[in-house]
C-alpha cells in the first residue's frame, strides 16, 4: 500500500509542477516523468538494493525485455519491502515489485510473467496516457466514499513518511509536510475518481487485459512457460477470497484491476490455448492537444 501512495503522490507531484503543459510530447517526457517518480520511490520507500533477490528479479525482467517490442530500452527493476501483494510500474522502463508478492510467487515462470505484464505497462505508455487523458478532460469532480479517504490517506501517510525520512528534528520539516498535502489534495480533487481509480484498479479493462495478452507472448518468447500467469491468478483469487480483499480494504491493483480476476484467468487461457488470437494491435499514440 504504500508503494501506491507514493506513486499516486509522484503523479500529484508531477501534475503540480507541471499542470500548465500539455502532455502530449515524446519519449524524453516520459523518460523525464519516470525518473521524477523513481526518484520519490527511491527517497521514500525501503528498497532492496544489490542482494541476491535483487540480481534475481533483474536477471529475470531483462530476459523478459529482449523478448518485448523495445529490446533496447533500458530497465530499472526494484524491490520494495511492503507486504502488499502487488506490482506496478512508472513510464520510462521503472518496474516495482514487492516483497509481499514475492513471497507468494513460487517458480521464476511466475515471477516473469508479472514482471512481463508490468514491462508493457510502461512500454505501451499506460500510464502517461492515463495522466494525459485526465489532464486533457480536465477532470473537476468531488470524490467520495472510500475515494476521498484513499486520497487524502495517500497523501497524508506519505507526507508524513516524507517529514520522517528528511529530518524528524527539523521544526520546518512539518509545515513543508502541510504544504505537500494541501497542494496534492487540491489536485487530486481536480482528478477526481480516475486518478484515484489507477491506483486501485489499474488502468481500465483493455489495458489490463493488453499487459496480460502481451505477458503471455513475452514470457513464451522469453521461455518461460505463459501457463505461470494463470496459476499467479488463482493464488490471487484464493488469497482475496480468503482474506476478503476488495478495493475497498486493500490497495492493490493487481487484485482488485478490471475486469476482475476470473475474467483475466479465462482471457489468459484462451490466449494460451489459441496464440493466434495473440495479435495485439499497436498502442494509439495520444493526440496533440
Amino acid at each position: 500500500m504504500r508503494g501506491e501512495r507514493i506513486i499516486f503522490l509522484g503523479l500529484v507531484l508531477f501534475l503540480l509542477v507541471f499542470s500548465k503543459t500539455s502532455f502530449a510530447g515524446d519519449a524524453n517526457e516520459e523518460m523525464k516523468f519516470g525518473f521524477y517518480a523513481d526518484r520519490v520511490v527511491v527517497a521514500t520507500q525501503t528498497i532492496l538494493f544489490n542482494d541476491a533477490l535483487t540480481k534475481r528479479v533483474t536477471k529475470i525482467g531483462n530476459k523478459v525485455a529482449k523478448a518485448t517490442d523495445k529490446p533496447d530500452m533500458k530497465y530499472t527493476f526494484r524491490i520494495i519491502s511492503d507486504p502488499t501483494i502487488n506490482a506496478y510500474s512508472a513510464s520510462g522502463g521503472f518496474v516495482y515489485i514487492n516483497t509481499g508478492l514475492l513471497d507468494v510467487l513460487e517458480s521464476e515462470d511466475e515471477l516473469a510473467t508479472i514482471l512481463a505484464h508490468e514491462i508493457h505497462h510502461t512500454n505501451a505508455s499506460h500510464q502517461i496516457n492515463f495522466i494525459y487523458a485526465a489532464h486533457r478532460r480536465k477532470v473537476a469532480g468531488q470524490v467520495t466514499g472510500v475515494l476521498t479517504s484513499t486520497v487524502l490517506g495517500a497523501v497524508a501517510g506519505v507526507a508524513g513518511e516524507i517529514y520522517k525520512a528528511q529530518n524528524p528534528y527539523n521544526p520546518y520539516a512539518s509545515q513543508m509536510a502541510d504544504q505537500v498535502y494541501k497542494s496534492a489534495v487540491e489536485v487530486g480533487l481536480k482528478l477526481g475518481d480516475e486518478m484515484t481509480v489507477s491506483m486501485i484498479k489499474g488502468y481500465g479493462k483493455k489495458q489490463e487485459l493488453e499487459a496480460d495478452a502481451y505477458a503471455v507472448k513475452y514470457t513464451q518468447k522469453a521461455g518461460y512457460d505463459p501457463n505461470a500467469l494463470i496459476g499467479v491468478f488463482k493464488k490471487l483469487v484464493s488469497i482475496r477470497n480468503r482474506l476478503g480483499i476488495n478495493e475497498r480494504n486493500y490497495v492493490s491493483s493487481l487484485i482488485n484491476a478490471e475486469p476482475g480476476l476470473e475474467e483475466r484467468i479465462k482471457n489468459a487461457e484462451e490466449l494460451i490455448l489459441n496464440p493466434d488470437k495473440n495479435k495485439q494491435p499497436k498502442e494509439e499514440r495520444r493526440e496533440e492537444s
